[in-house]
């Protein structure tokens, strides 16, 4: 056991146990500091945790979404080409069938055209016997034979065109039919898409709905939320906002929007408002014109912010609303409560009370002066105690400089400054 002889009273002193005191003190410092870090750790771990679940669930919201609309793009997609395909054939067997109507219509005219032409041949041969002996009458029969081929060619020309403009508009039928199949085809298709792109719209809708009401239910414990059902008039939040009490103090109402912003919202939104009986409004939208910022405030109880900054807007909002509903309850019945005053003091009850106070005065007094002269020399007691313990505490540390030639840790608040004192002396 290691001791050394206090300068002042001679009195052996145990080193160990001397700095037990000290190093245990030191100890728990650094247990605290270190459960301290650890807590910090397990905080900051509990909210990357928290963050990398929300992202993943949105990441994963956000790819079901695109793989059904990447699906529903594709079977379109495939039904469009199957349509388009069809209707490819189907012109063209008209085309073909057409062609093939006209093509065998050209070829009997002609073959009647070269008939017609060899039996006028045959015709001319015969009159060119009987042209020397019966000229007259040969004239006669080239002017009949004349008409009768201007005739035969005007019948000719206006049954090639009168066949030529019916296949010319079954054709152009057909290819109206197939047009306006493409057209309901391609309406169809943009149908589908918009459908596709509202309903994504609006599951984005639902996502930042929900995270605004978890946040507002996690910040705000004591308020009650309630949710719009969808269908129905009105906002998509309602918080009624409660005191510590459970007292209702006003109404916070909020929307939540996810597409282009629209001026149309205001107006509809201040309705909402009005028939909510809400004390203050708030658009939350993830697009915000540049000249409103991230927060604005638009109107007399109308907010728009952005939804990463809707929490800290609740926070001040609802500060107000209860403030405001503190003071009212405060003015409300004042004359009252006046009048009440005025009679409680003029009354006998006041007066007994005055009195009992008055009376009893001297008591607590003497009491008083009696704790206080008792405490007086206990804490004198206390101080003598705690002088005793620090000056012996400078006097070890001093003699354990002295042995070790200042080898110890320094201690700022033990060191002594030279020009006042001397350096301890060590007794052996």
């Amino acid at each position: 056991m290691n001791t050394i002889i206090c300068t002042t009273c001679g009195t052996d002193i145990e080193v160990d146990k001397a700095l037990e005191g000290q190093i245990e003190a030191r100890v728990l410092a650094a247990e605290q500091h270190k459960h301290k870090a650890e807590m910090e750790k397990i905080r900051e771990e509990a909210a990357r945790y928290v963050k990398t679940e929300r992202e993943s669930a949105a990441s994963l919201a956000k790819k079901q979404l695109e793989g059904e609309k990447e699906l529903l793009k594709q079977q379109l997609d495939a039904e469009l080409d199957l349509a388009k395909k069809k209707l490819e054939l189907e012109l063209s067997s008209t085309q073909k069938k057409a062609a093939a109507e006209q093509e065998s219509l050209v070829k009997t005219l002609r073959d009647d055209a070269e008939s017609e032409k060899e039996a006028n041949k045959k015709l001319r041969e015969q009159l060119s016997e009987l042209m020397q002996s019966l000229r007259e009458e040969k004239q006669a029969h080239a002017n009949a034979e004349l008409e009768a081929q201007k005739k035969l060619a005007e019948g000719e020309d206006k049954i090639r065109q009168d066949v030529q403009k019916a296949a010319e508009e079954k054709y152009h039928l057909r290819i109206l039919e197939q047009e306006k199949k493409l057209a309901d085809t391609q309406k169809a298709l943009e149908d589908a898409q918009r459908k596709a792109t509202q309903g994504s719209q609006q599951n984005q809708g639902e996502v930042l709905e929900l995270d605004l009401e978890n946040r507002l239910r996690e910040e705000f414990p004591y308020d009650q939320l309630e949710e719009v059902k969808k269908g129905q008039r009105g906002a998509d939040i309602k918080q009624i906002v409660n005191n510590q009490l459970g007292s209702a103090c006003g109404v916070l109402l909020w929307e939540t929007k996810n597409g282009k912003w629209q001026p149309a919202w205001v107006p509809k939104f201040k309705q909402d408002i009005r028939e909510a009986g809400a004390n203050i409004g708030v658009i939350v939208s993830q697009e915000i014109p540049a000249d409103l910022g991230d927060m604005k405030h638009l109107e007399t109880n109308l907010w728009v912010v952005k939804p990463r900054l809707a929490p800290v807007l609740a926070a001040a909002l609802r500060a107000t609303i209860l403030q405001v509903d503190a003071a009212n309850k405060m003015n409300s019945g004042k004359d009252a409560k006046m009048e009440a005053l005025y009679q409680f003091l003029v009354g006998p009850e006041f007066r007994h009370r005055v009195e009992a106070i008055v009376e009893n005065y001297g008591t607590l007094q003497a009491e008083i002066e009696k704790e206080k002269r008792s405490a007086a020399l206990r804490w004198a007691h206390q101080e003598k105690a705690i002088r005793a313990v620090i000056d012996n505490t400078i006097g070890m540390y001093g003699d354990l400089q002295g042995i070790t030639s200042r080898a110890l840790p320094v201690i700022k608040s033990l060191e002594l400054e030279d020009e006042e004192v001397d350096a301890p002396q060590l007794l052996l």
